[in-house]
């Protein structure tokens, strides 16, 4: 199996394990457990507060970088966020890097009133097949 193809079947296992740990946790039917919509060939999955606190309990947040590491997936920090002061432009990537975990995101999302995470699935860009944003 080519690396590209294991970096996006790993986006997606992520984003399923996030969302179906939600679910499950909070004891919802897999059917409204969470939210997901395609739209221009992006899978959008959006947990409910009760969802993201269910997931931050699991250790849902764990898997992104078990399975993803650092390297292959991005992140939206609310700006309120503590760690949105962390990051830094990194040349040899070529892009702006933060040392944040999944598992501080989603975390720091449940902890807020109303908090929430987004996760979006690229299955065009294997490379970096995971997007995760909080708000709150």
């Amino acid at each position: 199996m080519s690396g590209r193809f294991k970096s996006l079947v790993a986006g997606v296992a992520v984003a399923a394990t996030i969302g179906v740990g939600g679910g499950l946790a909070v004891g919802t039917a897999p059917a409204t457990a969470v939210t997901v919509r395609e739209t221009q060939g992006i899978w959008v999955i959006t947990l409910t507060h009760e969802e993201t606190v269910a997931a931050a309990q699991v250790g849902a947040g764990n898997v992104i970088n078990a399975v993803l590491g650092n390297d292959h997936w991005r992140v939206t920090l609310d700006s309120d966020s503590k760690y949105a002061g962390g990051s830094y432009y990194r040349p040899d990537k070529g892009r702006t890097w933060s040392n944040v975990t999944g598992q501080q995101v989603i975390s720091e999302a449940a902890a807020h009133r109303n908090g929430y995470v987004v996760l979006g699935v690229f299955p065009d860009n294997p490379d970096m097949p995971l997007w995760v944003a909080q708000a709150w």
